[in-house]
């Protein structure tokens, strides 16, 4: 039970890590249009109108955070499947509703945010695979991951990094369709998942999660 809490924890806070991702990048974009510093500070009225927003921004970006959150819990209980097909689209709306695969990611600082870049390079290697790998993992040994490395330019290490990722959200996939069968809420947050699966780890494949992560 604390093997599945554990990796329960780190699938969710994957899930948390890219909400606050995308907040991260629409705070950088909103800040990238202020007034610089200097000013700011010679105009007190401005400077308390600029407190102002930024607490009120604060507060829009955790509110935006939590629904992100909730709705993408949501989206995963609701997949019959979730092979990297699947996982794909994931990453790509996680990248579309952060702008980090549009204009955001042109600004000073955000292209080069540790997220972001994982992000694109998860999908840059998924871009390089062949259907039957999206649709089997299975399928994906260290030959095919050499030729996956070659194509999309990245190291054996990050395609491995990916996988795992995968795998960790595969897991929690497979524990929220249970509940919903069971007609049992899905959690809202990370605390909540978290808990919730530490009081119900039924349906969470922690015995496959150790065969998988041991074979990459």
């Amino acid at each position: 039970m604390a093997m599945r809490a554990n990796v329960m924890r780190v699938a969710a806070r994957q899930l948390r890590r890219q909400t606050q991702m995308q907040s991260t990048v629409l705070h950088a974009a909103c800040a990238s249009q202020t007034l610089p510093q200097t000013q700011l500070r010679s105009m007190s009225v401005f400077s308390n109108i600029r407190k102002s927003v930024s607490g009120k921004l604060e507060e829009r970006n955790q509110h935006k955070q939590e629904e992100a959150y909730k709705q993408q819990m949501i989206d995963l209980s609701q997949k019959e499947k979730f092979d990297l097909n699947g996982f794909y689209e994931h990453l790509q709306k996680n990248a579309e509703a952060s702008g980090a695969s549009g204009w955001r990611s042109m600004i000073p600082g955000v292209s080069s945010m540790t997220a972001v870049q994982q992000m694109k390079a998860f999908m840059a290697i998924l871009e390089s695979m062949e259907p039957e790998h999206r649709e089997n993992p299975r399928l994906i040994n260290g030959k095919i991951k050499r030729k996956i490395s070659e194509k999309a330019g990245h190291s054996p290490e990050e395609i491995n990094n990916m996988l795992r990722n995968y795998e960790q959200l595969s897991a929690l996939h497979i524990w929220l369709v249970k509940r919903v069968e069971r007609g049992l809420r899905i959690p809202e947050s990370l605390d909540e998942t978290t808990e919730l699966v530490r009081q119900d780890p039924t349906g969470f494949p922690a015995k496959k999660f150790r065969m998988k992560q041991r074979r990459y």
